[in-house]
């Protein structure tokens, strides 16, 4: 099987060398790495020209305008020719065996529209931090329990994963112009075209993750609400109606997502304006009673309780899980 690896990036100029040397170190090599640049503003293509010139299978994108990250990652995938293309964000890095892995978990599942691993969390400066696993067994999942997991979020541990091109072909690549919901867009859509996926608990990437990461995440939330509004009508409903599965079950988690950023209009980062535009998103997602009421409560002072009280249960079923899951696994 042809490997290619897609990397985009968009000033990351620290990272980037990094994450292209980390390719170059697998067990087993790609066939092709292909770089998209963004339009960089910080000197990536400097950085990235003189790779392409020592790293023979290194081809550069430079686009000619700035197509945001669901733009430039559709445009990076499309480029590559291998039959399995790894997605590995250029801030991220790949542990030696990464490849050699996931190529041959899919091999062996051919039903499995991508493969993905457990991560390391690193920071800003390599560091070593967390491992992220799913609370999920190995192996292989079908396309429908991935549609029904999907109700819950994106399952993955992170968004580094290895596709199989017929599945990325078959939807048509990325779908979704909304960015920070096409990654998990397009795992809607690829379990809606009957792929499942298969996933390891080795730990085969390391992730970065930002010290600021809390404060970049609040400015983009309304993205976020957007975005997820986005998955769950537009791809995950979709799906239920192919199937004539019955849609209870999405409005619900429309009303789970709506009540969970509710809690995003309490944060002093937002003027009025910007509130207004997240309580609209919100309820655009979900108007039920329930979003109504947490949007209220929110909104004059009282979401410090509601989320102590919903965090405490959020614990408490995470470790229930997480226990039934290792017991499991025990026998």
């Amino acid at each position: 099987m042809k490997i290619s690896v897609c990397i985009p990036t968009y000033n990351q100029a620290a990272y980037i060398g990094l994450t292209i040397r980390s390719v170059m170190v697998q067990t087993l090599l790609p066939d092709e790495i292909i770089v998209s640049d963004d339009r960089s503003t910080d000197n990536t293509r400097e950085i990235l020209e003189n790779l392409a010139a020592e790293i023979g299978i290194l081809t550069i994108i430079h686009q000619p305008s700035n197509k945001g990250i669901a733009g430039n990652t559709d445009a990076c995938l499309r480029a590559a020719t291998g039959d399995y293309i790894v997605k590995l964000d250029s801030d991220d890095a790949l542990l030696p065996d990464y490849i050699k892995t996931l190529s041959a978990l899919l091999t062996e599942h051919p039903q499995a529209g991508y493969a993905h691993a457990a991560v390391r969390e690193i920071d800003h400066n390599g560091h070593a931090g967390e491992p992220r696993r799913l609370l999920r067994g190995a192996g292989f999942v079908t396309s429908e329990d991935a549609l029904k997991s999907a109700l819950k979020g994106y399952r993955v541990a992170a968004n580094i994963l290895m596709f199989r091109k017929k599945a990325l072909e078959k939807v048509d690549y990325i779908q979704c112009t909304q960015d920070f919901a096409e990654d998990y867009f397009l795992s809607v859509c690829i379990a809606k075209a009957g792929y499942g996926n298969v996933y390891s608990p080795k730990i085969l990437s390391a992730y970065r993750v930002w010290t600021d990461q809390g404060n970049v995440r609040k400015r983009r939330k309304l993205a976020e609400i957007n975005g997820l509004n986005a998955v769950l009508s537009n791809a995950i409903t979709p799906a239920f109606e192919q199937r004539a599965w019955d849609l209870k079950p999405v409005l619900r988690a429309k009303q789970h997502f709506a009540i969970t950023h509710s809690g995003c209009l309490s944060w002093e980062v937002y003027n009025k304006e910007e509130k207004r535009e997240l309580e609209n998103a919100i309820l655009k997602l979900s108007s039920a009673p329930a979003t109504k009421f947490h949007i209220w409560s929110h909104k004059n002072g009282f979401g410090r309780v509601l989320e102590v009280y919903q965090n405490s249960a959020a614990t408490i079923k995470k470790h229930v899980k997480k226990l039934i899951l290792t017991k499991s696994q025990t026998r």
